[in-house]
């Protein structure tokens, strides 16, 4: 029986989880992706404390702090919760008991759902360009939405692939200031 569990092995799964276990709760942490879609992140350059770090050293870093303060992290998927008198979370092979949760589930990526999306995934469609962007060297490469994130994914591309389009809806990509202009000053992005 643990105090708390946390659902969710992201940034905000493992910072509760520090929180927890400082103020002395038996705590467990399980989440499918340790690091969560911040390990993705190619250059983290708000976060306090580091000028630049890439998502996947940072969220390294946080789970060695975590993991050193005794806290176990389950790499397994939650399927179901369950409220008696206490709560139940169901993985596919292991159910786990505590007095609380704390859900931090952090993001899905949105699917365009468009034909042969699915089909091509790992084939040329990517949602990680931290992870794959190697793989477009010299290529020509459509980057879908104008958010903080599609920008800094094309920029990241742009270290790559030959030539990068941004398609998105608005009238101007929703991007950090500085994060806009680089984009902007970058000849391979359109």
């Amino acid at each position: 029986m643990y105090d708390v569990i946390i659902i969710g092995a992201g940034p905000a799964g493992l910072a509760s989880a520090l929180y927890a276990t400082r103020y002395k709760l038996n705590t467990l942490v399980v989440g499918s992706v340790i690091g969560g879609t911040a390990l993705e992140a190619y250059n983290v350059e708000n976060y306090p404390g580091f000028k630049s770090i890439s998502g996947f050293e940072l969220m390294g870093r946080m789970e060695e702090q975590v993991t050193s303060l005794g806290v176990k992290i389950i790499p397994e998927e939650v399927t179901k919760i369950e409220k008696n008198t206490d709560f139940s979370v169901i993985t596919e092979d292991n159910k786990y008991e505590a007095k609380s949760l704390i859900l931090t589930m952090g993001t899905e990526r949105r699917k365009l759902n468009v034909p042969g999306e699915k089909e091509l995934l790992g084939k040329g469609v990517s949602y990680c360009a931290t992870c794959d962007s190697a793989f477009f060297k010299d290529k020509t490469v459509a980057v879908v939405g104008g958010s903080d994130a599609a920008a800094k994914s094309a920029l990241l591309l742009a270290e790559y692939a030959k030539k990068i389009f941004m398609i998105y809806r608005r009238d101007k990509i929703r991007s950090e200031p500085i994060i806009v202009e680089s984009v902007e000053k970058n000849e391979k992005i359109e």
